[in-house]
């Protein structure tokens, strides 16, 4: 029988990653909740909306349309930066954003 590692221990396993150090997606991957329907609404309203209130003045997404096999960081979520950062400018806190 394989044990597996409850989410908790996994998450304090994981290096938290620098946000300079990930670049933003350049445009949406195939899978962002973010990415524009045929209406220009976010294909998925409901996860978009579960990340914003994740992220929102807390940290990053990470693009997981990217990461692979093995779970590596490479990109930030370029919905996700750009829905937050329209926010941070009309806050005028914009400069604080890396």
């Amino acid at each position: 029988m394989l044990l597996r590692k409850k989410p908790i221990e996994l998450q304090k396993q994981m290096k938290q990653p620098n946000p300079s150090d990930l670049p933003v997606m350049r445009g949406y991957c195939k899978t962002c909740p973010f990415k524009p329907d045929e209406k220009g609404r976010a294909q998925d309203q409901q996860l978009a909306n579960i990340v914003i209130e994740r992220t929102l003045f807390k940290g990053h997404q990470i693009c997981h349309g990217t990461e692979g096999p093995k779970r590596e960081w490479k990109f930030r979520c370029k919905g996700s930066f750009d829905h937050n950062l329209v926010i941070y400018e009309r806050m005028g806190l914009e400069h604080l954003v890396k």
